[in-house]
């Protein structure tokens, strides 16, 4: 597949999606060539690279399927018998049995949102919904005044309260969560984890740019991953890093927006405004653990702008890389692991 093939085929339908990484190929003279699966499910495209024997290929197509429609099946808003959905139904102090799953995003994304002071924000569905990138369809018009008031007195995730044992949620007050800032790297690393289970310690995942690898290519060499240069308008690679066993998941504001009378409102929403972002920052790229917290962690920084952002992921030890957009061009800051990373990229 060459490298354009693959950069449109990563970028097709996007719609609501944070993600703004695409995989730098697998060369020819790497030796064995990955098996490789592709598809479509969390509203964006999915991209497995897993080095294993041709005989696997079917029985692990299925079970990547597999995997992803689980984390669908209890996480979409779209999906009316969810977890989720059945959660957002329900009323007040009612205990709503979930699965682990759902019990353990949910409680990833109250802990960044409670760090971050609500910039992850986990009820954030009413304002999804009336700026039009919820399950409503897209918005025609700016919200009104009184929709802004009644969406934002919906919002609020510290009326939410998880139950591990055995897995549920419970809300104080009227609430409705959505789990687009944390869930699609949840399902990157659920492919992950059953590629484990498997025995395949070569791999990369890729769900609409929330992205896990595992080890490295059969020659010892680490996967190589590029950063898009954060432009609506030209395509192209701001950075290269080479990674192992690490997940990676990048936000930015120029995919996914809508315009009115000429202004341009980003899918991101800052939740303690009620409006879209309307800052510098072009992008933020997270390393973390795992997919789940380094999408929840780059959607609250994006929400930060960047100065705050900075400050708040030194603070945290979050490894993130910050692209600004400036008069004279794009001016990056980088914390944790991005530091070495960008290092080493600058010395090859």
């Amino acid at each position: 597949m060459s490298m354009q093939k693959l950069c449109n085929r990563l970028f097709i339908g996007k719609g609501c999606l944070l993600a703004l990484l695409f995989v730098w190929g697998c060369s020819n003279d790497v030796g064995d060539e990955p098996l490789r699966f592709t598809g479509g499910t969390m509203g964006t495209n999915y991209t497995v690279q897993v080095y294993a024997p041709e005989s696997e290929k079917l029985a692990l197509e299925v079970g990547i399927q597999r995997a992803l429609r689980r984390v669908v099946n209890s996480t979409s808003v779209y999906e009316p018998r969810s977890d989720v959905s059945r959660f957002n139904a329900a009323e007040p102090d009612e205990w709503v049995e979930v699965s682990d799953e759902v019990a353990r995003i949910v409680a990833a994304g109250l802990e960044v949102a409670e760090i971050t002071a609500g910039a992850f924000e986990p009820t954030i569905l009413p304002l999804v919904n009336i700026w039009g990138f919820g399950p409503q369809g897209r918005a025609e018009e700016i919200p009104s005044e009184e929709e802004l008031e009644a969406a934002m007195a919906m919002i609020g995730w510290q009326a939410v309260e998880v139950r591990t044992d055995p897995p549920a949620l419970r809300k104080s007050a009227p609430r409705e969560i959505d789990l687009g800032g944390i869930a699609k790297g949840y399902g990157a690393d659920a492919v992950a984890e059953y590629l484990l289970a498997q025995g395949h310690t070569q791999f990369l995942v890729e769900l609409g740019g929330d992205m896990v690898v595992q080890g490295g290519k059969p020659d010892g060499s680490p996967w190589r991953i590029a950063i898009e240069r954060p432009d609506e308008t030209q395509r192209g690679i701001y950075r290269v890093l080479e990674l192992e066993d690490a997940a990676i998941v990048t936000s930015g504001d120029y995919r996914n927006y809508f315009e009115v009378d000429g202004q341009r409102y980003s899918h991101t929403i800052n939740p303690q405004t009620g409006f879209p972002v309307d800052h510098r920052l072009a992008s933020v790229s997270v390393i973390a653990e795992n997919s789940m917290l380094a999408d929840a962690w780059s959607t609250a920084l994006m929400v930060l702008g960047p100065e705050q952002a900075a400050e708040v992921a030194e603070r945290e030890g979050v490894s993130a890389l910050l692209i600004e957009r400036t008069d004279d061009g794009f001016v990056e800051t980088a914390t944790g692991e991005f530091v070495d990373l960008l290092a080493e990229e600058d010395d090859t």
